[in-house]
């Protein structure tokens, strides 16, 4: 039983895309009432943060060449700024896979 979910944001170096959408989805989140961790890193870090890790969020191309581990849940990105439409998608994961993360 988790009451916080930890989400990583990747990005291809890990200081661009990710901290955006890191920072904007980390306010529509707390606005939606999900208990959550956010980080951003690189592509090439992501796999040292598996273990911590219950949802990634990365870019739609970046996730084609990428490998996740089998239990990852992973949203692919289309648009970085769309904070409320990423953090739905959060959402979702977080209802049917850690709903005590559900502060409402």
């Amino acid at each position: 039983m988790k009451d916080k979910v930890n989400v990583l944001f990747v990005c291809g170096y890990g200081v661009g895309s990710s901290a955006i959408s890191e920072s904007i989805v980390k306010k529509a989140l707390a606005a939606d009432g999900i208990n959550a961790e956010v980080k951003h890193t690189a592509v090439g870090e992501m796999g040292s943060q598996s273990d911590w890790t219950d949802i990634i969020a990365i870019s739609k191309k970046l996730a084609e060449g990428a490998s996740f581990p089998a239990d990852a849940h992973v949203i692919e990105v289309v648009n970085i700024m769309d904070g409320k439409g990423i953090a739905a998608s959060i959402g979702k994961i977080v209802d049917e896979f850690y709903p005590e993360a559900r502060k409402n």
